[in-house]
């Protein structure tokens, strides 16, 4: 297989949205840097320091996405595309609604839970970043709606092989966290964790697992029931300390294992790579 079909992603390297389909191989079918689960969560919890809100109002996708990983299909597909999704259907005024969601395995559990011997991931290092388009394409756009990302957490299997949350609230991308969208344009959303937690993780043995990312839908006031709708597409993620420009000449990128591996029989020395 030539590199070009093993899933990498350049090191140290902000992305950009100019060329954002083409920057990381495609994860349509399942080539995904964890497992293909995806939770939604429909209460409230505190992990990696975030007061997390999951609303049982509305519906989602995450079933489907489970099913064709939509969320990380990387090209930008329009309005069509609307990737991991929550969405409210409301007439209520001054309304707000919020779930959050796991994506990638141990979904649902607990800050500290030991990570299962069985659970699947790519198990990949130094990842300190989370990157996605973000878009409220069918939220109506008027009566002060609006969709928004409100929180960000990558999920680890820490050194003592414990579920470890470490929140991303560092902008270095486009879209900021609780900065409201609509309409027919997708925005990139990139956080990474702060520099104390960067060093953390890149300096001990913190195994990727996977995210959690919490949408929140607005609603202003008036007579007629409006939509209301977020959604999730093109995820990736960023590695490394300090964080460059995108250029098309990477210092280094780093291959990305079969995120499908459990870790009773990963082994860092032998890694599988995804080639589909």
């Amino acid at each position: 297989m030539s590199l070009k079909q093993i899933l990498t992603y350049p090191y140290e390297t902000k992305y950009r949205t100019s060329d954002w389909g083409s920057q990381v191989k495609d994860g349509r079918y399942g080539s995904i840097p964890c497992s293909n689960a995806v939770y939604a969560g429909k209460y409230a919890e505190v992990a990696g320091n975030i007061s997390w809100y999951g609303d049982g109002t509305g519906q989602d996708n995450a079933a489907d996405c489970k099913n064709d990983t939509r969320h990380f299909i990387q090209p930008n597909e329009g309005v069509n595309q609307r990737g991991l999704a929550y969405w409210v259907s409301t007439s209520a005024n001054n309304s707000e609604y919020a779930r959050w969601f796991d994506i990638g395995a141990e979904g649902g559990r607990s800050e500290g839970y030991p990570v299962d011997i069985y659970a699947r991931s790519s198990w990949l290092r130094d990842v300190t970043s989370l990157w996605f388009l973000f878009n409220g394409h069918d939220t109506t756009q008027t009566r002060g709606c609006y969709a928004a990302v409100q929180y960000l957490a990558i999920r680890y299997r820490d050194p003592n092989g414990k579920l470890k949350f470490k929140k991303a609230n560092s902008n270095i991308g486009d879209l900021g966290l609780m900065e409201y969208i609509r309409g027919d344009t997708k925005r990139m959303v990139g956080y990474q964790l702060s520099t104390y937690d960067k060093e953390e993780i890149c300096s001990n043995d913190y195994r990727f697992l996977g995210l959690r990312i919490q949408i929140r839908l607005i609603r202003g006031s008036g007579t007629i029931s409006d939509y209301l709708q977020g959604g999730v597409s093109g995820l990736r993620l960023g590695l490394g300390r300090n964080y460059s420009e995108y250029n098309t000449t990477y210092k280094k990128r780093a291959l990305v294992g079969y995120g499908f591996q459990d870790w009773d029989t990963f082994d860092p020395n032998n890694i599988r790579l995804e080639t589909r």
